[in-house]
């Protein structure tokens, strides 16, 4: 999971006189620095058997040999694993007394605490406030149970001096995308589930709510990637405790959007390989993680051959010759173009949008089509999302698409439906557009409206599935040359507009954001790094001139979302 924790001393606090410490919530997006190192000797440790079940000790030879068998890797889940009157306590002092932050990127989105390593550092009138979230921390990381994860999951020794766990509140529409956890010297991740221990569902949410922790088997023994699907899907429960051990390109993982009206409340952590001093260190330790050829999540997201395994992200096709501006569209072309919207063919309105784009480098074409070709398109998209059960609630289900569609990834850097061939009323429609797009008609009036000599392009018709689908800010195969963004948006409603069920579409300055291959940090661009942000709407073409440092993305499409964002995306390449 993102390391992405706010490092001040927990601001989450409520004083006494019930006065919070903090009362601005803001939305911080900046990545957070490593975990904080404490001294766990200063601490007073409550008997083990006051925090942990008494028979989850005597199960650990079991729990070893279930965690080695595991698929689609080692993890295993004991519930319940903590006493129940502690977890009580934990659950309402989270609920009660500590502030969050909600935090959203191109990955993820909810709403967490602050460090609780930084509790040891509050005044002695606030730590007494969080009794029970002190008791539950220093049981975790104290040696006894450190030598029980070890024992578990053959690990290894773990750090007994670094403490490093949030807690989380993922409310509706909130979610974490795939990844594998490693960052830094990470050795095993765990969850602690704390739903609403009184509802009818606390013993297991069901699938339509939401919020279950899914993992990914690799997509075959020749490759680092994740599957298309996750293997297994583990549903919040209360009491429930989740691990598994930290494995680059191996322990692929997501969170699903909560769909339901309940929070799913959590503590996240890692136990971390043991630090200089500290019985186990070894200089070469984190070596054991690395396989022959192992790429972590950050790795795949930098890397360029998992960018360029997309549909999108192929080779540009190039035109016969380079296509400049022509400022008057011909009768053929006129022909060629008879699924746009008429006025846009005209002198005076190309004149206009010009001058736009020639002083700001983008611009969005409202009702961009033929309006005798939307009506008949709209009414298609939407019978598609309701027979397939897509958005309004709904997430849609894994592997959900049409005869003529094929699904795009990686999902470590990008999940959509792609349109490959028309073998239904809606297909044919979208790859009429598609081959609108294509064509040297419709470049030359790009080259018009923008004042670009265009030498290629490339793109499809996609269709991003509301609870499924998205892409991710990692640089595309091909930006060292400036490219014309033209994508066409299709998404049926107007519930889009504020950004609140996703799928808009984000342009960000990159700068020297790159994810580093050891996985010091995950890719999160700041407030400062966004350029330009498009809501998804109907029958709207958005033009973008894009340089090589700017990334972009389509945020993750959320199942209260009206149904899916259907677009056709194309690219083409400027000569300079």
């Amino acid at each position: 999971m993102p390391e992405t924790k706010d490092k001040q001393l927990v601001p989450a606090v409520e004083t006494k006189d019930n006065c919070p410490a903090s009362t601005t919530e803001t939305k911080d997006k900046r990545p957070a620095p490593a975990a904080k190192t404490t001294d766990k000797r200063a601490r007073t440790l409550e008997p083990l058997t006051s925090t942990f079940s008494a028979s989850m000790f005597t199960t650990a030879d079991e729990l070893s040999t279930s965690f080695a068998q595991a698929t689609p890797y080692p993890h295993t889940r004991i519930a319940p694993f903590c006493s129940d009157s502690l977890l009580r306590g934990v659950r309402t002092e989270m609920l009660e007394r500590l502030h969050y932050t909600q935090k959203e990127t191109d990955i993820f989105k909810y709403h967490q605490s602050g460090d609780l390593a930084n509790l040891d550092g509050l005044p002695a009138a606030e730590q007494a406030q969080l009794p029970c979230l002190r008791q539950l921390r220093d049981s975790l990381y104290s040696q006894e149970f450190r030598d029980f994860v070890s024992r578990v999951t053959g690990c290894g020794p773990l750090s007994g001096s670094r403490t490093d766990m949030s807690t989380n509140r993922y409310m509706q529409g909130d979610h974490l995308l795939l990844h594998d956890d490693v960052i830094g010297d990470r050795r095993v991740s765990y969850i602690i589930y704390l739903p609403d221990p009184d509802a009818a569902d606390a013993s297991g949410w069901a699938d339509e709510s939401g919020g279950g922790l899914e993992l990914y088997a690799r997509e075959s023994p020749n490759s680092w990637a994740p599957a298309e699907c996750p293997e297994k899907t583990i549903r919040p429960r209360w009491n429930q405790l989740v691990m598994f051990t930290v494995l680059p390109g191996q322990s692929h993982h997501a969170v699903q959007e909560v769909c339901g009206e309940r929070e799913r409340l959590s503590i996240q952590g890692w136990f971390h390989f043991p630090q200089a001093g500290e019985p186990g260190y070894s200089v070469d330790q984190m070596q054991q993680l690395w396989t022959d050829g192992a790429e972590s999540t950050l790795s795949q997201i930098a890397a360029s051959h998992q960018r360029a395994h997309g549909t999108q992200e192929t080779e540009f096709m190039p035109f016969p010759k380079c296509i400049e501006d022509t400022s008057i569209v011909s009768s053929e072309d006129k022909t060629e173009l008879r699924l746009m919207n008429p006025e846009y063919l005209s002198e005076s309105v190309i004149t206009q949008v010009a001058s736009r784009f020639a002083d700001d480098s983008h611009i969005e074409l409202a009702q961009f089509l033929n309006p005798a070709v939307a009506s008949a398109l709209q009414p298609l998209l939407i019978a598609a999302d309701e027979h397939d059960k897509v958005g309004n609630g709904h997430m849609a289900a894994h592997g959900t698409r049409g005869a003529g569609w094929i699904i795009n990834g990686p999902p470590v850097v990008r999940r959509f439906a792609c349109l490959q061939s028309a073998e239904d009323a809606l297909d044919v429609q979208l790859m009429d557009i598609h081959k609108m797009f294509e064509g040297p008609a419709f470049a030359r009036w790009l080259a018009s409206v923008s004042a670009l000599a265009l030498r290629g392009r490339r793109g499809a018709a996609r269709r991003f599935r509301a609870g499924l689908d998205y892409t991710l800010a990692s640089p595309d195969a091909g930006s060292s040359c400036t490219t014309l963004d033209a994508v066409l948006c299709l998404a049926p409603g107007t519930t889009w507009l504020d950004g609140v069920v996703g799928g808009y579409h984000c342009y960000v300055d990159s700068g020297d954001g790159d994810a580093s291959n050891d996985g010091s940090v995950y890719r999160a661009a700041g407030d400062d790094g966004i350029l330009l942000t498009t809501p998804a709407s109907w029958n709207s073409l958005s033009l973008v001139m894009r340089e090589p440092n700017v990334v972009r993305f389509i945020k993750y499409v959320s199942a209260h979302a009206p149904g899916s964002r259907w677009d056709v995306s194309f690219e083409y390449s400027v000569d300079e």
